[in-house]
Parts: structure tokens; sequence; C-alpha cells
């Protein structure tokens, strides 16, 4: 997937976050229809969605728009490329998502770990310095989230 400006990686990122946000929401719809409010999951999913949501809002703050059938090749191409979370929460579910908060926070930080990775390859695609700035700029903000997910992750082992 080729990125050429910087809106164009903005609405990546944005789609990328929105996909995020949807699937963190649903999950937590899940487990209130399965009475697991109280279960230290659903807390855990609810902080992974907050985080989620700001750096969408971070993100949207910068993107000023495309037209349309821009916007909508984009999506087409980051579908294809199976950047936009593949499988939606069911395939998150496959993984380990709704298992228990070890499991969730494996999955969250391999999507982290992925994000980047995915990035920092549209950064080295982009065909200006402008784009590339941007993804770096969007990659580095999703490193400080893989430390803080690596960090709970890391609280979480502790105590067991």
């Amino acid at each position: 997937m080729v990125v050429r400006s910087e809106q164009e990686a903005l609405f990546v990122a944005c789609e990328m976050e929105s996909t995020a946000v949807q699937m963190y929401t649903r999950a937590l719809v899940l487990l209130e229809q399965q009475d697991r409010c109280g279960d230290p999951l659903y807390k855990s999913i609810q902080e992974l969605l907050e985080d989620e949501k700001g750096h969408l809002c971070r993100f949207r703050s910068l993107y000023q728009g495309l037209e349309e059938a821009d916007e909508q090749q984009l999506t087409l191409s980051a579908v294809a490329e199976g950047v936009l979370f593949e499988g939606g929460l069911m395939g998150a579910a496959r993984r380990g998502l709704l298992r228990d908060v070890e499991s969730m926070l494996e999955l969250a930080i391999s999507a982290e770990g992925a994000s980047i990775r995915k990035y920092r390859e549209f950064a080295q695609n982009a065909q200006t310095g402008q784009a590339r700035d941007a993804l770096l700029m969007i990659a580095q903000e999703e490193c400080g989230h893989l430390m803080e997910l690596e960090a709970v992750r890391a609280a979480q082992q502790e105590k067991h």
C-alpha cells in the first residue's frame, strides 16, 4: 500500500484506530450480554477502548480530509492488505480477546506491534517527506502505547 500524502497517512491511521474502537466497543457489549461487567477483562478492554479513542481523536484532529473517492480507494487498499483488524471481533475472540486479561493483552500487544510495523512500512513507501514524517510520528505514538501495554502485562505477570 502506497501512501502519497500526509492526509492519506492520517486517513489510514484514522481507519485503523476506528476499527480498533469498533472492535473493543463490540467486545464490551458482548461481555455485558454475558453478565461479565465485573470481570477484570471488562475493565481492561474499557481501558484499551479509551486509549484507542484518544489516538483516533488525535489523528482526526490532524486530518483535514480527502475526496470521497480517494478515501474509498484507501479503505479498499487497507482491507486488501489486511491493515484493518482482520476478522473483526470474531477473529479477535478466536485469538483470545475475550478469554482473560492475559490473552487480551497478548492480542493487543500483537496488534500494536503490527500497526507500528505497518506505519513504518508505509513511511518507507511514502511519496513525500511530509507523508513519511506523519507516518513515523504515528508509529512513534503507537510505540508509546505498546510500551504501556507491555508494562501492564509485566504487572499482571508479577501478580501471578
